[in-house]
Order: structure tokens, then sequence, then C-alpha cells
């Protein structure tokens, strides 16, 4: 699990009990609700907004904690879509479709952060 993922898992587990829920998604759903973000313009700057934030948190459970409300307003922005994506990939086990999908999704949106 790459530093980026385990911040914003540690900021999850923080925020609100919204995220919490253990979605159950396939693979391919993944894939296609994440990466359509990519081709909405106030979506990917948020979603590379974000990734920016976990960044700078990155293991920091404090900084977590008080980025809560900024992390909040990502998800907002992303959609339910997203969002529902995004906690069923992050609860995917390791090397699971689920798992490797989120990846690939997640480094497509990666590439396109500027």
């Amino acid at each position: 699990m790459s530093k980026f993922y385990a911040a914003l898992v540690a900021a999850l587990l923080l925020a609100p009990a919204a995220y919490a829920a253990d979605q159950k998604m396939a693979a391919p759903d993944i894939k296609k609700n994440l990466e359509a973000t990519a081709s909405d313009p106030a979506k990917l700057k948020a979603y590379c907004s974000m990734s920016k934030k976990m960044d700078e948190i990155g293991d920091d459970e404090k900084k977590a904690e008080a980025a809560g409300d900024e992390i909040d307003g990502y998800f907002k922005t992303l959609g339910d879509d997203f969002e529902n994506a995004w906690d069923a990939g992050q609860n995917a086990a390791d090397g699971s479709p689920e798992a490797n999908a989120m990846d690939g999704a997640v480094a497509l949106l990666d590439g396109k952060c500027k």
C-alpha cells in the first residue's frame, strides 16, 4: 500500500461514517466510476487537489483529522459513484480484481494531474 493510500485510509477512518460503509462493487464498475472523473474538469480538479492534500498529510493522523472537512468537500464534488467505487476499491483484498481496478484507475487519474 502506497503512502498516499495509507494516508487516505487514515483520513477516511477519521471522517464521518458515510465513508466507512463496506461497499460491494465489481471491478469493472470500480474502474468505470473512478475513471469517469477524468472526463469531468471539475471532478478531475477535485481529485487532483485531494491527491495533493493526501501527499501533504502523509502518515500524520493529526493532519488527516484536521483535513477531514476538506476531504469531505472533495468527495462531495466527486460524487456518490466515485465515493462508492473508492470505498469498494479501498476495502478490496490486495491483488483482487477490485483492488487492481482501483489501482489502474488511480494511476490513470494521477497521470492527468498537473
